[in-house]
């Protein structure tokens, strides 16, 4: 094998190793939180994953909700009884 085609291979393996985490992370089969936590200035805010794209971030908490409670699409807390997902 040539030097050519090592590098060659060696490119495409690497090219294939960055898809394939990048499949893996976009389908969150690694991290399976069901919240996207979201840097804003010198804060975080905790956004689902299914939030409504006409709620702007900066309306989702700055804390974790308990383990009880989970985040609605608008940002509102509430607990998981009354929003199952």
């Amino acid at each position: 094998m040539t030097l050519s085609k090592k590098r060659r291979l060696i490119f495409l393996s690497i090219v294939a190793i960055i898809a394939a985490i990048v499949i893996v992370d976009a389908n969150r089969l690694v991290n399976p939180d069901e919240y996207i936590i979201v840097p804003h200035g010198n804060h975080v805010h905790y956004v689902p994953r299914d939030r409504d794209p006409n709620v702007h971030v900066h309306e989702f908490p700055m804390v974790r909700p308990r383990p009880n409670e989970t985040i609605t699409p608008d940002g509102r807390i509430v607990p998981r009884e009354e929003f199952p997902r």
